[in-house]
């Protein structure tokens, strides 16, 4: 079976150490040469590994000392362990560094791919939710206005009743069709529903601890509808339609303003 972006990235740090098992490192290296955006991502866990690598190897505070190296030798010949110069423990030195190079470069890769996986898990629910609210009202709870959701769950959500249709389009303008606050597979969000360029598009907006920067950004999907997210405060926002990619980094940008200073006071 042909592996998914997500799951080829979940991978990469242990394809760069040469980790996986040979099948699996095939399925990897299948994968890479046709997706360029994955190829991308392995050059920049590359370039970063190095760049730590290298920092790490000129750190004159790390570096092993006369009195260190001496005390070591002394010890091992002790022990009867095989005679080892000075080189050669400097080597040893070298192949432990790069061993804890390694391991920090892993933990902060393994953090981020766990940041990536969390979003694109959020990224899932809020295509599920346009997909099931907006186009397909098929939704297990019904959805609420956003003023009773403020008081009951998240006052944040009780701004978006006064947010207006963005400007400033290269298609012409945006109307608003609905409000109301919905939940999706548990994660309930504040629902803006707009037409725009004759799509459904939808800003969902929801509370989250993953920070993926003020600037909008797209995120990967399974299907064929596009996700860009932004932060907001402690809000995470995301706008989904099955509008080009271009055109849905055009509009969350152009709302991005209006949102993130309805938030900015929550």
């Amino acid at each position: 079976m042909t592996m998914q972006c997500r799951e080829v990235r979940e991978l990469l740090d242990a394809f760069v150490g040469d980790q996986l098992l040979v099948e699996t490192t095939n399925d990897v290296v299948r994968h890479l040469e046709t997706c360029p955006a994955c190829r991308a991502e392995l050059d920049g866990r590359r370039a970063l590994r190095a760049r730590l690598q290298s920092a790490f190897g000129s750190a004159v505070a790390l570096a092993p000392t006369p009195d260190f190296l001496h005390g070591l030798e002394v010890q091992l010949r002790a022990h009867r362990t095989p005679q080892m110069t000075r080189r050669s423990l400097l080597r040893s030195w070298g192949a432990a560094a790069a061993a804890i190079v390694t391991a920090i470069s892993g933990g902060l890769f393994a953090r981020g791919a766990f940041r990536r996986s969390r979003l694109a898990a959020l990224a899932r629910n809020a295509a599920g939710d346009h997909q099931n609210c907006a186009i397909k009202f098929n939704l297990s709870e019904r959805p609420i206005p956003l003023e009773e959701a403020a008081r009951r769950y998240d006052p944040a959500f009780a701004s978006f009743t006064t947010l207006p249709a963005p400007t400033g389009l290269p298609n012409g303008a945006a109307e608003i069709l609905e409000r109301h606050s919905c939940v999706y597979e548990g994660r309930r969000f504040a629902h803006v529903v707009f037409r725009y360029n004759a799509r459904v598009v939808s800003l969902l907006v929801t509370g989250g601890a993953e920070s993926i920067g003020s600037s909008p950004e797209m995120l990967p999907t399974d299907g064929p509808l596009q996700v860009a997210s932004f932060s907001a405060g402690r809000h995470l926002a995301f706008v989904v339609s099955d509008l080009s990619s271009q055109d849905i980094i055009r509009f969350a940008q152009a709302i991005v303003g209006p949102v993130s200073q309805r938030l900015a006071n929550v």
